[in-house]
């Protein structure tokens, strides 16, 4: 049985802490500042972390927090930091290097992660047991038999190893800009004139616009080399479906349609 601190109880870490406890025999302990959200955890039978120089009698820390909370975080408590730390920030460029350099300083193994999961909802009361169940892995550091045990007793089924930079292009183009075009595609005046006229595409193009404005706001601009680059080709690939509109040419259009359909089938 290993100790098991979750560092923010939000829609993540209250997963994790939901999937540990149903789906594992450890302790879980949690640290945040919201003391609703630690109390409805106490619920699921989750313990409080009251001092956190508690974290160094932790096997393994896993911290849920947006990528700025993090940083600040790993710089005002690394001290108390033991064994393995873990992170889950959707951005690696700042907040990797940066718990790198307290590693070399002190007593903890530092791996960063990203687990593939979410929710349009969020807070530790839209979190879930199941969050996790069928969800990839990312990971910039080796992880031993004994962590990939861990998460894929809790759902997991698919790692994958990327370096921050790596990480940090795919997933502008996996995530975030998905969450970019949703948002934009309903900032049109239709939107709230919809019913009786949607099928499910559009429920299906603005699932994502319903957003976490303070995280994704956050993600989006610590991340904005690679989504600059990402919006600028969807701009490009919209003009030229807008020039075949302009001059009707119905064959370029057919063209372009069947290219996007096929590059579609060859990933589902």
């Amino acid at each position: 049985m290993k100790n098991i601190a979750i560092v923010g109880l939000g829609l993540m870490g209250g997963s994790f802490a939901k999937a540990f406890i149903k789906y594992t025999n450890n302790n879980i302990f949690v640290y945040d500042i919201d003391k609703k959200s630690l109390e409805d955890g106490k619920n699921f039978g989750i313990r409080e972390i009251l001092n956190l120089e508690d974290l160094s009698k932790m096997d393994l820390t896993i911290i849920c927090l947006n990528p700025n909370i993090i940083m600040n975080f790993v710089k005002e408590n690394h001290k108390y930091f033991k064994n393995t730390v873990m992170d889950i920030a959707g951005v690696k460029n700042e907040v990797y290097p940066l718990i790198k350099s307290f590693e070399s300083e002190g007593s903890f193994i530092y791996k960063s992660i990203h687990p593939m999961a979410g929710r349009e909802i969020y807070g530790f009361k839209s979190s879930i047991d199941d969050l996790y169940k069928d969800a990839s892995m990312i990971y910039v550091d080796e992880l031993n038999e004994e962590e990939v045990f861990l998460f894929k007793s809790i759902g997991f089924s698919k790692f994958v190893k990327a370096s921050c930079e790596v990480h940090d292009k795919m997933i502008s183009f996996t995530s975030q800009l998905c969450h970019v075009i949703s948002n934009a595609y309903i900032l049109n005046d239709k939107s709230l004139n919809y019913d009786g006229f949607a099928a499910g595409s559009l429920k299906d193009m603005t699932r994502v616009a319903k957003i976490n404005e303070k995280l994704w706001s956050e993600l989006f601009l610590e991340n904005r080399k690679f989504l600059l680059e990402d919006i600028d080709i969807l701009i490009d690939n919209l003009k030229n479906i807008k020039n075949c509109l302009i001059y009707n040419d119905r064959k370029s259009l057919e063209d372009i349609l069947l290219k996007g359909s096929n590059i579609r089938k060859k990933m589902w």
